[in-house]
């Protein structure tokens, strides 16, 4: 039985930097085409549910997020290759306006220098920047992302897309050093030295924990010379056990399964909206699910994919799809493919 995976990227460069340059890219696409059958989404769906397999080794080709690059230099790549993908985009993030930017295929063709094409930011960038002003042009525009999908199948992303905290378990302090782009939005503000870190996952996979105003403004409320104490993550938490009994509120499952049903449904609303285009497919945020968030999610979509390095096998569940995520060298990246065979 020929094997059949699925991979994902994020971002394509126009330099050797913090993900997969276009040259490499390029080189990769050369080498998937030569080995396997690119394959949509559609035929992944096909293929679990009738317990069928292709004829020879096959791959469908995924990107999450929906960043700027994957017109820039993810689309033209794909089209002289003929090769077939899909993009998962953050529907909050995608930019809603008229612009289609100069991508690499203007490059080749004379019209642009290269130094003209858009020079894409790194993903903590891109999404700190969109919490704090409501955009960033790091992401797809509507026209961009209509321009694409003769190459690029449309899948739901949620909206939201950050990480959020559970539980009360402090882990650590915001020192300054130790953030997640995200806390801006797991803390409903932005994180001032000493605001407790507990544990976090993507906010549609967890019961959310709003840590409670009282004890933020307690924190603010220390002098900064506390904060130049060597120990004062251990003198802090001392504070906080004294004077707190609970640091957080917990959302309930109800108000969770509520929560995310409205951001699925309306992000896929959206979606369909913009792209006048049904979707069947969703790719969990961070690749962080549960039992709750699956049977959301099952209710919108015909399969949901996770970041579980794994084939695809007859026993397979639809809405627990593996992807094998893509590393920015080539040598990784043809590891990936031999681990896949395993």
């Amino acid at each position: 039985m020929a094997e059949i995976f699925v991979i994902y990227y994020h971002k394509i460069l126009p330099k050797w930097g913090f993900d997969v340059f276009y040259k490499t890219f390029d080189l990769e696409i050369r080498i998937l085409k030569s080995l396997y059958k690119i394959v949509t989404l559609d035929e992944i769906y096909y293929y679990i549910k009738e317990d069928k397999r292709p004829d020879k080794p096959s791959i469908a080709i995924t990107f999450d997020d929906g960043y700027a690059d994957n017109y820039i230099y993810a689309y033209p790549i794909l089209k002289k290759h003929k090769v077939k993908a899909t993009v998962f985009p953050i529907v909050s993030r995608i930019l809603k306006k008229d612009l289609v930017r100069p991508s690499i295929e203007d490059y080749w063709n004379n019209k642009v220098s290269f130094q003209e094409l858009y020079k894409p930011k790194t993903m903590a960038q891109a999404n700190l920047e969109f919490l704090r002003n409501g955009e960033s042009e790091d992401f797809l525009t509507v026209e961009e992302l209509n321009k694409i999908k003769d190459i690029f199948e449309i899948g739901g992303h949620g909206s939201v897309h950050s990480r959020v905290f559970y539980g009360e378990n402090i882990i650590d302090f915001y020192d300054g050093k130790n953030g997640h782009w995200s806390f801006l939005y797991a803390y409903e503000e932005e994180p001032v030295i000493g605001f407790p870190i507990l544990e976090s996952k993507n906010n549609i996979s967890v019961n959310r924990s709003f840590i409670k105003k009282e004890v933020k403004d307690f924190i603010k409320s220390l002098d900064k010379y506390f904060f130049n104490q060597k120990n004062w993550k251990e003198k802090l938490k001392e504070l906080i056990n004294k004077n707190f009994q609970s640091i957080v509120i917990k959302e309930t499952d109800e108000e969770r399964r509520l929560r995310i049903k409205k951001e699925i449904e309306e992000s896929k609303n959206q979606l369909e909206n913009l792209i006048g285009k049904k979707i069947r497919h969703f790719a969990y945020p961070f690749g962080h699910y549960d039992d709750l968030s699956i049977n959301v999610v099952k209710e919108f979509f015909d399969t949901a994919f996770t970041t579980e390095k794994s084939s695809l096998s007859k026993n397979t569940d639809l809405h627990k799809i593996p992807r094998f995520a893509i590393p920015k060298d080539i040598s990784s990246f043809l590891a990936v493919l031999l681990k896949a065979k395993l």
